[in-house]
């Protein structure tokens, strides 16, 4: 494992800083040292310069200790194994055979790197003991430490790509996991607002019934009681407060009707917001731009009628989605003097002939079921446009355009 360019944090030579360098180092090199020292018995045992029991002996304890830097977890204790086994390496240099040498550069380049900032001294490091070692040897252990500076130079490159990676996709995650919290907590807030809401609704409408209707309802009851008492003694007196009590029944109906009527929001604004939402749920999951428009009077638009529209623009988004090419959809509802007309159109490519399928064919049976027309045209982009008769007379108000993107 390479030491760190010049741009890298600085280290401060503890113990936790060296850490980075050795842990990956003792990992994933010890396949390299393997076949480093496979080679290195085979080149002294062919010799036949050297007893082999002296060879397996070093050869045994240099994979000893080595193997045992992965599972160490002190960084301390790692090092001073690095360290024993460059020693072991001289040692057996001059004990076994000096073709040992060519296993110092893999412990040489863990300690250098845990030990120095730049890798041209760790690079020295590695070649220092070609200036040691034997004519016929030298060519040889440079070739080693070249290799070795070379593999573990790339390791570290690849254990530093590899950390930034699970370090991004740890924070990604962590983002994520943030992001799907304050959803959650978002939904939360959401159906307890609705909630409390739907309460503070209840309550109103229970004052009112107790201030308005329970009033007028208890006033007619007197009324009535005390008719009763004087339908024999005072006919003409007992009459009057039989009309008192019918009127005050009267004016508690007509408070009924008015209460109701404030609880419940006209049809115009339940079909307007229905497709809002199906649009802005259409945008959402998929990439398209939706604008809903209307002008006149919704209000001659019948809970039918909104039905039909509502099904029929979400038979046109189907279509959109599956052939049109488009980038963006609107639907336009607009009601004439006598007509309701809605048209679902978007900037694709159209069609040069119309092949009417199931879905057309179902939205031209919803729209003739409340005596309406179907007109589908596809010169410019794929328009849908549904052409229905007004079934409510239009309220003495003023109507004005409205959009909403």
């Amino acid at each position: 494992m390479g030491a760190r360019d010049s741009d890298a944090p600085q280290r401060s030579g503890t113990t936790g800083s060296r850490s980075a360098y050795l842990t990956p180092l003792a990992d994933r090199a010890i396949w390299f040292k393997g076949l480093l020292l496979l080679y290195t018995i085979a080149s002294v045992y062919t010799s036949q310069t050297t007893s082999f029991a002296p060879l397996i002996l070093a050869s045994l304890l240099y994979m000893s200790l080595n193997l045992a830097l992965p599972v160490v977890p002190s960084v301390f204790v790692r090092m001073s194994l690095s360290a024993l086994s460059a020693l072991l390496v001289l040692v057996s240099v001059d004990m076994v055979d000096p073709r040992m040498l060519l296993l110092a550069p893999p412990s040489l380049f863990e300690l250098a790197a845990a030990a120095f900032r730049h890798r041209a001294v760790t690079a020295l490091v590695l070649l220092a003991p070609s200036a040691f070692a034997a004519a016929d040897l030298t060519p040889l252990y440079v070739f080693a430490a070249l290799v070795t500076f070379a593999y573990f130079t790339l390791l570290q490159t690849y254990t530093d790509a590899s950390e930034r990676y699970r370090d991004e996709i740890r924070r990604h995650q962590s983002d994520i996991d943030r992001l799907a919290r304050s959803l959650e907590e978002s939904r939360e807030w959401a159906d307890q607002l609705e909630y409390t809401q739907r309460l503070e609704e209840r309550s109103r409408l229970s004052q009112e019934i107790h201030d308005k209707i329970g009033h007028a309802m208890t006033g007619a009851l007197i009324q009535m009681e005390a008719s009763k008492r004087l339908l024999t003694a005072d006919p003409e007196q007992s009459a009057r407060l039989l009309q008192n009590a019918i009127e005050l029944s009267k004016d508690g109906i007509e408070q009924i009707r008015r209460v109701l009527k404030s609880a419940k929001p006209p049809s115009e604004q339940l079909g307007v917001h229905r497709l809002k939402l199906m649009l802005d749920d259409f945008a959402a999951k998929h990439p398209f731009r939706t604008v809903l428009t209307h002008k006149g009077n919704l209000d001659m638009i019948t809970p039918v009628q909104w039905k039909v529209i509502q099904d029929n623009v979400k038979e046109a988004l189907t279509n959109v989605l599956k052939y049109s090419g488009a980038t963006a959809v609107s639907v336009d509802i607009r009601v004439l003097n006598a007509l309701v007309r809605a048209e679902v159109a978007d900037n694709g490519r159209g069609a040069g002939k119309i092949v009417k399928g199931l879905g057309i064919v179902g939205m031209e049976e919803r729209t003739a079921a409340v005596n309406g027309t179907l007109i589908v045209d596809g010169s410019r982009g794929f328009s849908v446009t549904m052409l229905m008769p007004c079934a409510k007379q239009a309220d003495p108000v003023a109507t004005g355009d409205q959009e909403r993107p």
